[in-house]
């Protein structure tokens, strides 16, 4: 029996699209290969093409669902390094419930020399990082139930 669990497009505040999508994209794609991988715990992610406001609420109460929002960035560049910052958090929602049943909290800060690394470069490891994290602890929490 294979749960499906459909993933709206994650809420953003003032985090740069590059940031905001990979972040996006590498969870769900996470998300995916630890399902494919798993033989004993069947779940299969779906995307949601729509925001959550242009959904009918009814229907979407009668399955499991995943909201997420990004926030708190901050990129904080003096003459030779930048600071980046980061929040993010992912809430399960199961059928039938107004409240969600889980939520998670994920941060991250990274630090860089101008001379090390480029700009893009630790905008993309940043994302990585929290989308792999979040990723983890929500399959975590689904085979522990």
């Amino acid at each position: 029996d294979i749960q499906v669990i459909y993933i709206a497009p994650f809420r953003t505040v003032m985090v740069p699209a590059l940031v905001a999508d990979a972040l996006f994209d590498t969870f769900v794609d996470e998300l995916n290969r630890r399902g494919e991988q798993s033989p004993e715990d069947r779940y299969s992610f779906i995307i949601l093409k729509k925001k959550l406001s242009e959904i009918d609420g009814e229907q979407l109460a009668r399955h499991h669902y995943l909201t997420g929002e990004v926030y708190g960035f901050l990129e904080d560049s003096g003459s030779n390094s930048t600071t980046i910052q980061i929040q993010a958090r992912l809430q399960l929602f199961q059928p039938n419930s107004e409240d969600s049943t889980l939520t998670i909290h994920d941060s991250d800060e990274l630090y860089f020399d101008h001379d090390q690394a480029t700009l893009p470069e630790k905008r993309q490891e940043i994302a990585q990082r929290v989308a792999h994290r979040l990723a983890a602890r929500l399959w975590q929490a689904l085979v522990d139930r």
